[in-house]
């Protein structure tokens, strides 16, 4: 009677029976929302994770952090796999209500703060359970691996659960002869707009009286803060994050 009383919920990592012998369990960085796996690939060590972000409890969970931490303190490559029931208009999600929202910005701040980057590409939904669609479903990685992962995409699958299954490809041999750089003419201006007028509304910037070259000082350090924050975010009005924009060397 317990067992069918107790929520089911949980975060798992299937793993091909060729990969077992190359992959090792990181329990500190596991619990029954959260699976993180170290798998070995010739010289190669990669970072995996799957985490879901219960909707009932903060977002996003400290494990977040713990294991963006754990895989730069290591120098090594992230994948985080989450449904984060979290709105954004960051990863084109639609506002469904006040928490969502607020959950959406929390999960940003901790994205950014830990040195994260957004995979989601486009506005095709990741969540459809017949009454209403949403991107809920993030893949995080780091900047070890962002130019390795490709061809991300969302699919239906054939299976019956109203997540839409992520596909995409990840580039873990051989060496890459590019590098990324901002494509400014890709940013989407007016969410830049609205992230600044939001963080300078939410600062202390409006609110502290500037009466000593101090004061000043300190404000323009805080709106200077504000203004990269937000430039280092992927803002683009396709999508997809023009960090991901590459040439040649």
């Amino acid at each position: 009677k317990q067992w069918y009383q107790r929520r089911v919920r949980g975060a798992g990592i299937l793993i091909h029976r060729n990969l077992i012998r190359n992959t090792l369990l990181v329990h500190k960085l596991s619990n029954e929302d959260t699976t993180t796996i170290l798998l070995k690939h010739g010289n190669r060590n990669l970072v995996i994770c799957s985490m879901y972000m219960d909707r009932d409890q903060d977002c996003p969970p400290p494990l977040l952090a713990d294991v963006a931490k754990y895989a730069k303190k290591a120098n090594l490559g992230l994948v985080i796999g989450t449904d984060a029931n979290a709105h954004h208009q960051q990863w084109n999600s639609t506002i469904k209500d006040p928490k969502g929202k607020l959950r959406g910005e929390c999960l940003l701040d901790a994205i950014i703060e830990q040195d994260l980057f957004l995979c989601n590409e486009g506005i095709h939904p990741t969540f459809d359970n017949g009454r209403w669609t949403n991107i809920i479903d993030l893949t995080l990685t780091n900047s070890k691996m962002l130019d390795h992962i490709h061809n991300w995409r969302a699919k239906r699958m054939g299976c019956k659960s109203d997540h839409i299954s992520i596909i995409f490809g990840i580039k873990i041999t051989g060496t890459i002869s590019h590098k990324t750089f901002k494509n400014y003419k890709k940013t989407d201006w007016e969410k830049y707009r609205e992230l600044v007028q939001t963080r300078t509304t939410n600062s202390e910037i409006l609110r502290t009286e500037i009466s000593t070259e101090a004061d000043l000082e300190s404000a323009n350090s805080e709106l200077t803060r504000i203004l990269e924050r937000t430039t280092m975010q992927p803002l683009s009005r396709s999508g997809q994050s023009p960090y991901r924009q590459t040439c040649k060397n």
